[in-house]
């Protein structure tokens, strides 16, 4: 991946403050958001992490535009690992990666950016250009290389929509559905109209409800996670003498389905799965935490 293919830290507004409103959005949820500071502590000591929060990630926009992505990386990770989790700062973050030419955790981040902001458009093709880079990186070392990436149905119907999105239509439909069968239970009048509204909204009940089911994991057996080594061993137990089942490779896709200690049950999306060390993979999924 080339620099201009992705968002430039002296000119992209992600990095130098370009876009006032998206930095005042990043900068006001790390003056929100003070780590390490309890309800009894004073509060000058709440300020003081506001404003070192806000500090690092001022520095971290600073090292990027200076070209200086092990920097950058340092500091945006600070961030993250405080709990801030903000779609610009992944953003940010994996391109920093991709800048460095770590295209696994490239991936990663753009997927973490994309599961905060699901439109993001700008995010996706970064993403996809990861992909290709890191797919024409492999191709040159060792012949044709392909990326096992997460293609599923639910991915490609509900991919671009938010959850925030799916609740409020879920809201909406539920409401229009009870008032359409109210109608239809007690008016002496029945349209088809009114039929037709009750079946719509029905229907877009049950979307938005699989929707959202789909978004909080109950059609998976686990958090999607991304193998961020290039030789990811994928064994029969949670033991490093285990007999090797195969391996994933950096940016593969997969979800985490056991956990043990230090280890991780891997299941790439090609149905390969396999137990191995935890700090070889990366998670999408902001509610969890292996890397």
């Amino acid at each position: 991946m080339s620099p201009t293919d992705c968002r430039d830290h002296r000119t992209d507004p992600a990095f130098d403050g370009g876009s006032v409103i998206r930095a005042w959005c990043v900068t006001l949820l790390l003056l929100a958001a003070p780590v390490g500071a309890s309800a009894q502590q004073p509060e000058d000591a709440s300020r003081g992490s506001s404003s070192s929060l806000t500090g690092i990630f001022e520095a971290a926009n600073i090292a990027g535009s200076r070209g200086d992505y092990s920097a950058a990386i340092s500091n945006y990770s600070k961030l993250t690992e405080a709990g801030i989790h903000d779609p610009d700062v992944y953003f940010n973050l994996a391109t920093s990666f991709a800048q460095s030419g770590d295209y696994p955790r490239a991936i990663l981040n753009y997927e973490r950016a994309l599961t905060l902001r699901p439109r993001d458009r700008k995010a996706s093709e970064n993403l996809r250009d990861a992909e290709r880079a890191l797919e024409e990186q492999r191709a040159e070392n060792e012949g044709e290389a392909t990326i096992q990436r997460s293609r599923s149905i639910s991915d490609a119907v509900y991919g671009a929509l938010s959850e925030d999105a799916l609740a409020v239509a879920l809201l909406v439909a539920n409401l229009l559905f009870f008032v359409a069968l109210g109608w239809v239970s007690v008016g002496r009048r029945r349209s088809g109209g009114l039929y037709a509204l009750l079946v719509s909204s029905a229907v877009v009940l049950l979307f938005c409800a699989l929707g959202l089911g789909a978004k909080a994991g109950v059609l998976r057996d686990g958090p999607r996670a991304v193998a961020l080594d290039d030789h990811v061993i994928l064994r029969e137990g949670p033991d490093p003498r285990a007999q090797v089942r195969g391996e994933a490779r950096g940016g593969d896709r997969g979800e985490i389905v056991d956990r043990d200690r230090d280890f991780v049950k891997l299941r790439v999306v090609n149905g390969l799965e396999g137990w191995t060390l935890g700090a070889g993979v990366g998670l999408i999924d902001l509610d969890h935490r292996v890397h």
